[in-house]
């Protein structure tokens, strides 16, 4: 059993033409945003050159962001250079901004770490990170987990490193307040938290309510920024699709980043402590036996 812990990168797929098959990870749609860069071209080199390295790479995967998305999230990171140490993030799917931030490891000197409750995914988001930037793989972490096991397991014990979220993991509702209350008990080593999905909407089974779920625990007075593409009119991209009945609801922005500076969590209750919330330490696991 490895949820809550480390797990290692698969070697077996480094000479794999097709790593997801071999994974067996399934393809849906097929977008890959790399065929839609050339209109942010020109505008910051670092993200140039990562958009040449990841539309050099042929291999077969899906994204589920936006060209702009990938292009605001590079803008992020320099533009919070020089404050954090580590970026953690949260949902890696097939890897799509994992590469991102694998891009920008070096350029800006920070250690990524990627958590997922799929093994597969994990192992496949690094994977195509490691080919698209070899360099940046020594610097990358695999956490089979959610966020309340990664802040008891790992942020807890590794105080004092000062970390960006991006998280774009479960869109619940209640999980997405779960992860982002685990995340007030490490507060203090918190500089930004970057929110993705932000205008997702689908069946009601889901509860598809990530923008939501930030009023809950920031308030309604939430300090953010918006990141990546809104779409506009009665397309598409705004009704419901073949996919869990998902659309984006019309000029609301893809992604949030929330700076801590100008923001307090006012959910969790000071008096509602960890065990609430988190996970149950390892040596008190270990006692209960």
């Amino acid at each position: 059993m490895t949820f809550g812990t480390f797990i290692a990168p698969d070697e077996t797929l480094h000479g794999l033409a097709d790593p997801a098959a071999a994974l067996g990870i399934p393809m849906f749609s097929g977008y890959q945003a790399r065929t839609q860069m050339d209109q942010f071209r020109g505008r910051n080199r670092i993200f140039d050159r990562i958009a040449d390295r990841v539309h050099a790479l042929s291999l077969a995967y899906e994204d589920q962001c936006s060209p702009q998305y990938y292009h605001d999230l590079v803008r992020t990171l320099r533009d919070y250079n020089g404050q954090f140490e580590r970026v953690v993030e949260v949902g890696v799917f097939m890897g799509g901004s994992t590469v991102y931030l694998g891009g920008c490891a070096e350029a800006f000197d920070f250690d990524l770490d990627l958590v997922d409750v799929s093994a597969e995914y994990l192992r496949f988001a690094y994977e195509r990170t490691r080919r698209t930037f070899p360099d940046a793989a020594r610097r990358i972490r695999l956490f089979h987990g959610d966020m309340p096991s990664y802040v008891r397991h790992v942020m807890l014990e590794e105080r004092g490193r000062q970390t960006l979220v991006h998280h774009d993991g479960d869109h619940n509702f209640t999980q997405v307040v779960k992860d982002l209350a685990a995340l007030s008990f490490v507060r203090d080593d918190l500089v930004a938290l970057i929110a993705q999905d932000t205008h997702l909407r689908g069946a009601p089974e889901f509860m598809n309510f990530v923008d939501m779920a930030l009023y809950a625990v920031f308030g309604t007075e939430l300090n953010y920024s918006g990141i990546g593409a809104a779409y506009h009119g009665d397309t598409s991209m705004t009704r419901p699709n073949e996919y869990q009945g998902n659309y984006f609801m019309p000029g609301v922005v893809e992604g949030v980043v929330v700076p801590m500076a100008t923001n307090q969590f006012l959910y969790p209750h000071r008096l509602l402590g960890p065990e609430h919330f988190l996970p149950p330490a390892r040596d008190a696991v270990a006692e209960a036996a």
